[in-house]
């Protein structure tokens, strides 16, 4: 039998389509992060202070105001909400997902003074702190597995899952055994030999990793990005994902985080549909908020393809998996740090990505944007994780691009010409520049920033293009994208009221409202408009 046993606690859209996502009852409806936009940062690829050729947490600070400077009435900033760190905790790799000490700062990235100045400098202008926290598994070389592959007699054996035997599962993405010899005995590791799971169902453990987020809570973190939470629970070789167990264990996690902190944020990372993704709501009791993954590869595929239809179909099969629930619950994105990024991956074409971005900000729940993602970047060419998470570039000037001073970065950094902050602040036609303008509009427009969406029949236009339309009291904002690449046409969009533009590219002319629709000359390729139904 596994040692995790022992605890009790197994670790165990086409014409005419309507769906409507209205607000839910129940708990937890409040919450800053309900009108945010958040930005995600690899501190060791933003900005680096020293010249080491590795970003830091004082290269982060000084870049604040590029992302939020504080004060609503200009206009150079991005204008996101809050920041989500990719873990920032000692690790022996490059990424951190292999932790050695939950409760300290990589030396790497600086100091804990270094830290507890960046989140005051945060805060100062708006911006909440999101921590990347690693529960699933630690380091081979933390010191608690250390100790626990000592023997049966270690003192933290039990922390983690051992077997005398192999029990033979094989995970279950990817190929290969989960289970490790070591020491005369098997570790279960599902993700790499490198990153053993721990016990959650050992309340030993679940108390030491609940006390190391409340001293990060304690420091003035805002929240946690919950990492695999799909595998937090195994408890045979076809149950090593999205367990009774797991959902268990969100909510203590959760009641107890909100004990001292009762807006503290969890976000979850759930790799799979929308029907396994609204699990993890439960009863509006475990996360907040989990990241769209269906509707992020269907924005992709729309700017790959130029047909829309599947977008349209994965938005509706998202409202509906969350029918009951908080339609604020979902964290739309278009690539993280684990895929090819969004620019390269539609193989580069500048009107895809634009208009990628506008349907990002026009979608329901709380958008997160990879670091980089607003200028375009696109990375590098090979399969390695690195290449989706290279340094960004602030300046045109190589070999350091601004992002450090030193004569070489941690790993390469190719971005073609103009791929680079200053360039695009510098250009009101940049997609830098749309973004900003993109998420001023969401943040005017109490429609965009937190109210119900739905799908409104729409007729003509061809298979590029994708409406949507949000609503909050009297106010009402339709929006409509052309995905393909050749002009769309003439098409109307069910919808009452004078519709006035409010950020728009490629229209043909001014769309009139006439028998209770909208109606377009059209849209140009690749294009996109917002508009207010007065």
């Amino acid at each position: 039998m596994l040692q995790r046993l022992r605890w009790g606690a197994v670790r165990l859209v086409a014409t005419g389509l309507l769906v409507a996502c209205g607000t839910a009852s129940g708990p937890g409806r409040s919450g800053w992060w309900r009108q945010a936009v958040v930005y995600e940062v690899f501190v060791r690829s933003f900005a680096d202070s020293d010249g080491d050729g590795i970003g830091d947490l004082n290269g982060l600070t000084a870049h604040l105001d590029y992302l939020n400077d504080g004060d609503p009435g200009t206009t150079a900033d991005l204008g996101v909400d809050a920041v989500w760190l990719m873990p920032i905790f000692p690790s022996p790799s490059y990424h951190g997902y292999d932790v050695t000490d939950y409760r300290s700062v990589n030396p790497q990235y600086g100091t804990a003074a270094d830290f507890d100045a960046f989140v005051q400098g945060a805060h100062q202008r708006g911006i909440k702190v999101i921590l990347d926290m690693v529960l699933n598994h630690s380091s081979s070389q933390h010191p608690w597995f250390l100790d626990s592959a000592q023997g049966p007699a270690a003192a933290r054996r039990d922390w983690y899952v051992w077997s005398p035997t192999d029990p033979g599962w094989y995970r279950p993405f990817g190929s290969g055994s989960d289970w490790y010899l070591l020491n005369g005995a098997y570790y279960y590791g599902i993700f790499s030999p490198a990153m053993p799971d721990l016990d959650l169902g050992n309340p030993a453990v679940e108390a030491e990793l609940t006390d190391a987020m409340k001293s990060w809570l304690a420091r003035g973190v805002d929240g946690f990005r919950l990492d695999a939470v799909r595998y937090y629970f195994a408890s045979g070789p076809q149950a090593q994902q999205d367990q009774p167990a797991t959902h268990a264990f969100l909510r203590r996690i959760r009641q107890a985080l909100q004990q001292v902190q009762p807006e503290a944020l969890l976000v979850a990372e759930a790799w799979a549909p929308a029907t396994i993704v609204a699990s993890y709501y439960g009863q509006g009791d475990e996360v907040q908020l989990a990241f769209s993954f269906d509707l992020a590869g269907a924005i992709v595929t729309a700017g790959q393809t130029g047909d829309a239809s599947g977008l349209t179909n994965r938005f509706a099969d998202a409202q509906k998996s969350l029918a009951g629930k908080d339609p604020g619950f979902q964290a739309p994105f278009l690539t993280n740090h684990d895929q090819v990024r969004a620019y390269r991956a539609m193989g580069g074409d500048p009107g895809a990505a634009r208009v990628a971005a506008a349907t990002l900000l026009a979608l329901p729940g709380t958008p997160f944007v990879y670091y980089g993602e607003e200028i375009g970047m696109q990375g590098g060419t090979s399969p390695d994780d690195r290449d989706k998470r290279t340094p960004f570039h602030w300046t045109a000037a190589g070999p350091g691009y601004g992002f450090t001073t030193g004569s070489s970065t941690w790993w390469p950094t190719p971005e073609a010409t103009g791929v680079d902050a200053a360039t695009q602040q510098a250009d009101p036609a940049s997609l830098r520049a749309l973004y900003g303008r993109l998420l001023a509009l969401r943040h005017r427009q109490a429609a965009l920033a937190g109210g119900d969406a739905s799908l409104p029949a729409a007729t003509g236009g061809g298979s590029g293009l994708f409406a949507l339309l949000r609503s909050a009291g009297a106010g009402r904002v339709l929006f409509v994208a052309n995905y393909a690449a050749t002009p769309s046409g003439p098409f109307t969009v069910s919808g009452s009221g004078t519709p006035v533009a409010l950020e728009s590219e490629g229209l043909a002319g001014a769309p009139v409202s006439a028998g209770g629709a909208v109606q377009f000359p059209g849209l140009a390729g690749r294009s996109f408009a917002f508009l207010s139904l007065e």
